[in-house]
């Protein structure tokens, strides 16, 4: 027996699970950034427990994880991941905590999915989320579930550190952060969505109001280096920071990497023009307000899956449209065993401009995923993101399996090629080149 919040004795259900993971991570190309680490080994914990009552009418959750990084101290963290107290009637919900929800059907591209935070130290999948406080009301209806979302406070993204791999080529400074809103992480965020079930077809619509989870990275001259605007803050106006009116007939960048070498006394060779950059420049995250519409669809006819997620964003006064569709089929027990054998293609079309992230908007993603059913769970996915502008390709491997019930290993392979020369500095695919990544995780359940 147990007592609930309100003091009646009340039947009582509850369990707690312990992962530990262990992580070893090989990059094998040398960083362009100096004095990165060639490998790098990792250990996580996560703590998830679970306690009902009234019949299950009551729930309190909770996940929390912490990872301990061999060269990384942004990588060295902590989180709630979940921490969450849900009261269930027969036709609504109350929601009520730090928690993840996710919204999305694709697989190469997560577009509609934007509650939480990515946990960008982590991994740059956007597979793992920060918690994010919340109040939740759901009602369920013979029409589908109608979901309203509060969110009070905004939490940052995380990135590696200066010893850290990936490796940027500056430093991204969290802390001095920039926000459109002057509430900063204080902002309230709204969200809505409904979802539905009718036969086969799985569909969600969805709004968004609130501070956008991806940043802008904005490359200042940092605070305090002697160029224009910087005496109290950084200043990201780069072309504000160099007057010299006899570099005026040089490009933008070209003028900035000029005059950083001369104004620190250097002469302007390619190694300590590109010296005295690293020292004066650094990448501030700068979140905008944004306002988002959006829908997920999964049709499922037969052994083929169709797959759309799309949205249609307002940021910074302008509005831009997203798209990813596709299907998976599955070729179940191919040549007479147990193997399916998943063929995954979806299209991707990114006119987000403004947010700089990524290089390419027309993409085309090619997979196949394996599933053994072994009772290892072995299982493989590997795929690859081909631009139709550039020659720009992303490749991924993954493969997992379980020995015994407590452990299971998992192998990971992430490879760019073919990144054109002229890739804006900002853009993912130029930021990962030469960052290759082979990992090996083994997880101990308890």
């Amino acid at each position: 027996m147990a007592t609930s919040a309100w003091g009646v004795a009340v039947a009582a259900d509850g369990d707690v699970y312990t992962t530990l993971e262990l992580e070893h991570r090989e990059f094998p190309q040398e960083s362009k950034v100096p004095d990165r680490p060639d490998r790098q080994s990792a250990a996580a914990l996560t703590v998830e427990f679970f306690r009902e009552w009234n019949r299950g009418d009551q729930l309190l959750s909770g996940v929390f994880f912490g990872r301990v990084d061999s060269d990384d101290d942004e990588r060295t963290h902590a989180d709630i991941r979940e921490l969450s107290f849900v009261h269930a009637a027969r036709d609504y919900e109350v929601r009520l905590g730090v928690r993840k929800v996710f919204w999305g059907v694709t697989e190469s591209r997560h577009l509609v999915d934007v509650i939480n935070q990515t946990d960008f130290v982590e991994d740059i999948d956007n597979e793992d989320k920060l918690g994010q406080p919340m109040i939740n009301l759901a009602w369920i209806s013979d029409f589908g579930t109608w979901d309203a979302f509060w969110l009070p406070y905004f939490r940052e993204r995380t990135f590696p550190g200066e010893d850290g791999r990936p490796a940027f080529p500056f430093e991204i400074t969290e802390d001095a952060a920039r926000y459109e809103s002057h509430q900063e992480q204080s902002h309230q965020d709204f969200a809505l969505r409904w979802r539905h079930t009718v036969g086969a077809l799985d569909v969600g619509v969805s709004w968004f109001k609130g501070t956008a989870r991806e940043p802008r990275l904005l490359p200042c001259v940092r605070q305090g280096s002697g160029f224009e605007g910087t005496a109290t803050q950084a200043n990201c106006d780069l072309d504000s920071a160099v007057t010299d009116p006899a570099l005026s007939g040089f490009e933008p960048l070209d003028r900035i990497l000029i005059a950083l070498a001369q104004q620190a006394g250097l002469a302007p060779t390619d190694a300590e023009v590109q010296a005295a950059f690293f020292d004066a420049v650094q990448i501030i995250p700068h979140y905008d307000q944004i306002e988002q519409y959006s829908i997920d669809a999964q049709w499922i006819i037969g052994a083929t899956a169709l797959k759309l997620e799309a949205l249609r964003r307002e940021r910074g006064e302008r509005w831009a449209n997203a798209l990813v569709t596709g299907f998976e089929h599955t070729l179940y027990g191919v040549f007479d065993s147990a193997i399916d054998v998943g063929l995954l293609s979806e299209f991707i079309y990114d006119r987000r401009e403004a947010e700089g992230q990524d290089l390419f908007d027309r993409e085309v993603f090619a997979g196949t995923r394996l599933s053994f059913n072994d009772v290892a769970g072995t299982a493989l996915l590997a795929g690859g993101v081909r631009s139709l502008d550039e020659t720009t390709i992303s490749y991924l491997v993954e493969a997992e399996r379980r020995f015994g019930a407590s452990v299971k290993v998992s192998l990971q392979a992430r490879l760019v090629s073919n990144v054109p020369d002229d890739a804006p500095a900002q853009a993912s695919s130029a930021l990962l080149d030469y960052e290759d990544t082979i990992s090996a995780i083994v997880q101990l359940y308890f």
